[in-house]
């Protein structure tokens, strides 16, 4: 039936329909089909994966076979007869359709005509509106640096368009997809240890969450370019955004947020040897994480609590913190099964009793040292029963 349709639009002179119907069903053929006529289809796309979009099996019905080739027929017609918006609209609607069949790499092919008539028109607000849906297709697919190509120049025409104060929120929206893919492929490369490259990535991210007046994604840019400066070992730079987070997470009542800011924070002040707002930091971690009933935020704090005052030579106060770490640790790997986390609290709990005890049995080493040698070179290893 599908070769009928096909063949009846060249019968009737559709020309570049057919080229694109017959593309449309017969694209999932055992046999790779690559697409002829002009050079627009013929840059499309074969039946592989080389631009990255893998492309899925749609299986096409007899109405929706139909209704391609009534809208392509539409396109071409109106395309000869000058009628250039209503070819635009048929192609809307073809890119709606492979939108609603997740067919994305059709989907972005057709906004791509419309793009064209939009340029061609300099209908600057369907510009927009076409452009955050193809930038959207390419995000959705994992093709982060093609979807900020296309978002950013989204937000290029937004800022034309909506110049006027009124219009702060509509370009605010621009802003913010480009924002979502801005973290994205920092995370990549957050991922990849490029914190150079992420922090530049989460700076950009940062500019358009104000710009869209986004307080939870300013938030956030900024509690990820100061971990990654801490990971830098520049906490100097970290400082610069994690204090800004931490009083934004207060001000919208985000405790997580506000829990996360103390643990960077710490680790910041702890870089720069200011161990004393390290503690007061990790102490509100503690708190935050205790009223939340985070127990894996709780358990980390302790043991953190527990290295710096191992450092600063408190040992009854660094037992303690690990002894609580340890409790914690228990009742996380009983839920999870990780038991390498609770090896090692164990051993650091042991390190840390050794170390609190380490006082006393210097003290009676120095008080009777004559009576340890005496009592190591008499000591006896006991009968086996």
């Amino acid at each position: 039936m599908k070769e009928d349709i096909c063949t009846q639009l060249l019968i009737d002179g559709y020309v570049q329909s057919f080229v694109d119907l017959f593309y449309l069903t017969h694209r999932n053929d055992n046999a790779p089909q690559q697409r002829g006529g002009g050079t627009e289809s013929m840059s499309f796309r074969h039946s592989d994966t080389s631009n990255g979009i893998a492309e899925k099996n749609v299986v096409l019905e007899l109405p929706e076979i139909e209704f391609l080739r009534d809208q392509l027929v539409s396109a071409e017609h109106c395309k000869r007869r000058g009628e250039i918006p209503d070819v635009m609209s048929a192609y809307d609607s073809l890119a709606t359709y492979c939108a609603e069949k997740h067919d994305t790499k059709t989907m972005i092919f057709f906004y791509e005509k419309c793009l064209e008539i939009t340029r061609l028109i300099k209908d600057q607000v369907s510009e927009m509106r076409v452009l955050s849906q193809i930038g959207s297709g390419y995000h959705a697919a994992g093709e982060l640096e093609q979807a900020r190509q296309y978002l950013q120049l989204c937000v290029a025409v937004a800022e034309i368009v909506y110049e006027h104060e009124d219009d702060e929120d509509l370009c605010g929206q621009a802003y913010a997809q480009l924002g979502k893919v801005y973290v994205d492929l920092a995370l990549r490369h957050e991922q990849a240890k490029l914190f150079s490259e992420a922090i530049d990535l989460y700076k950009l991210r940062l500019d358009c969450a104000v710009k869209s007046l986004d307080t939870e994604a300013q938030a956030h840019a900024q509690i990820k370019i100061g971990t990654c400066y801490n990971a830098l070992n520049e906490p100097a730079n970290a400082l610069l955004f994690l204090e800004p987070n931490l009083a934004t997470a207060r001000q919208i009542g985000d405790s997580e947020g506000e829990g996360n800011a103390c643990a960077a924070l710490a680790t910041a002040h702890e870089k720069l040897g200011n161990q004393q707002l390290s503690i007061e930091f990790l102490n509100n971690y503690v708190s935050i994480a205790t009223r939340a009933e985070n127990v894996v935020n709780q358990a980390d704090a302790c043991a953190r609590l527990g290295q710096i005052y191992t450092g600063a030579q408190n040992f009854p106060r660094a037992r303690e913190m690990h002894e609580k770490n340890y409790e914690l640790v228990q009742g996380v790997a009983a839920r999870t099964g990780d038991r390498v986390a609770q090896n090692i609290s164990r051993v650091s709990t042991g390190a840390a009793r050794a170390n609190d005890k380490l006082a006393t049995l210097l003290t009676f080493v120095k008080d009777d040292f004559q009576g340890l040698l005496e009592w190591k070179n008499t000591r006896t290893v006991p009968a086996s029963e």
